[in-house]
């Protein structure tokens, strides 16, 4: 077909190693040694990515490479048609070297405007968009094409480094999954309300024995919804999972859940937008629900008290006397009530509460160590140094190196 002709063949794959770094010198030599012309001007073109990555293709779409053949032979033909209706100049090429599929033109400016390269850049996503909704398996699932259009590139050095830059750039369409055209400008560097989101996490902990599910659906909407998706921020991204992660591993514990903690774990890795991440969330923490809301309910109303006592005092010196003051009771029947209903002692539970509200302040604050220590209820520093080892394997000041590295 006309997609595998040799001049086509060629100019693709002199595409693919300019891409990647080779030098102008060198990719005429190989122009030559394979008897291809190449007229394009290097130093006056735009760089645009488009299409899916191969991950989608394969684990989301369950596509070959017979799938992607037949999309893209027809994408292709289609593409160098409207730029010779359009009178622009371009060359493409398969992005190929790390399997992404995903498809790179270099669109020469000539006396083309801004505005005219960036509305065939709209007509390539277009295109490319309506051959995938041709397959059922697309129109059923969430994904869009999302493409990404680089700023003006006046010398050839500079496109291997553009073309890292327009991958990163595609990846934001883990937060906007839409078919839309994008440029460099237009993504905002979000950095999102870290305050927001430590009371959103305060709340999901606590909602998960709430009787009303609806209450834990509508904060995890709102961390995603609002907190990740605007934030444009992978940091944040990986640092809310990495706390859903802790706090599904405490619940692990807390609730004695018999899943394997590799089905309690979420990697941000697996999901392609933020949309598909929520939803994978939510699933889990429902469940989660169901086994905290008939837990609590088996639980005597003295421990659900003491639970809702500990979490609004944790932060000051309490304990199992205070907590028994508080109630009315003998010390000694509070403790053995608490520690029958969640198989450890009120202490040790006061303990682990208090060092995983440390451990968020070492990440995301720079507080001082003593500082921290006051705020989750120990005063002397040095025993909270000692008393965080003990738990964590590490100390307060280490833990926070490691987790910024």
């Amino acid at each position: 077909m006309e997609v595998y002709n040799k001049e086509i063949f060629c100019r693709t794959m002199i595409v693919n190693e300019a891409l990647f770094g080779q030098t102008e010198k060198q990719l005429r030599m190989m122009m030559n040694e394979v008897e291809t012309e190449l007229n394009f001007d290097f130093h006056d073109f735009y760089l645009c990515l488009t299409g899916l990555p191969k991950k989608y293709y394969t684990a989301e779409l369950n596509m070959n490479r017979k799938d992607f053949v037949r999309i893209f032979e027809a994408f292709i033909r289609q593409i160098h048609n409207q730029a010779r209706r359009d009178e622009i100049e371009m060359m493409h090429a398969v992005i190929n070297y790390d399997g992404s599929k995903q498809i790179a033109f270099l669109i020469k400016k000539g006396n083309k405007s801004e505005a005219e390269i960036l509305a065939f850049a709209g007509r390539i996503m277009e295109i490319l968009e309506a051959e995938y909704q041709k397959d059922e398996r697309y129109q059923r699932s969430s994904l869009a094409n999302f493409t990404v259009l680089s700023s003006w590139i006046c010398d050839y050095s500079a496109l291997a480094a553009t073309f890292e830059t327009v991958r990163k750039l595609s990846r934001m369409a883990y937060f906007d999954m839409r078919p839309i055209v994008v440029q460099q400008q237009d993504i905002p560097e979000g950095k999102g309300d870290w305050k927001r989101i430590r009371e959103l996490f305060e709340q999901i902990e606590l909602l998960i024995f709430d009787k009303n599910v609806r209450k834990l659906e509508l904060a995890v909407h709102e961390l995603f919804s609002k907190e990740v998706k605007l934030s444009y921020n992978f940091d944040l991204a990986y640092a809310v999972i990495n706390d859903l992660n802790r706090l599904t591993m405490k619940l692990k514990d807390q609730l004695n859940l018999e899943l394997p903690s590799a089905q309690l774990l979420f990697r941000l890795e697996r999901y392609f937008s933020v949309e598909e991440t929520e939803k994978n969330v939510l699933q889990l923490l429902r469940r989660i629900h169901q086994e905290a809301a008939a837990d609590y309910q088996r639980m005597s109303p003295i421990t659900q008290q003491v639970l809702a006592w500990i979490k609004q005092n944790y932060m000051r010196e309490i304990g199992l006397q205070e907590a028994a003051d508080h109630l009315g009771l003998a010390p000694a029947y509070v403790s053995r009530t608490f520690s029958r209903d969640l198989k450890v002692s009120l202490s040790a539970y006061i303990t682990r509460l208090r060092i995983e509200r440390a451990k968020l302040l070492l990440m995301e604050t720079n507080m001082k160590i003593a500082e921290i220590a006051d705020n989750v209820g120990i005063v002397n520093r040095d025993y909270f140094s000692v008393l965080f080892k003990k738990n964590t394997g590490m100390r307060p000041q280490e833990y926070r190196d490691f987790y910024r590295q």
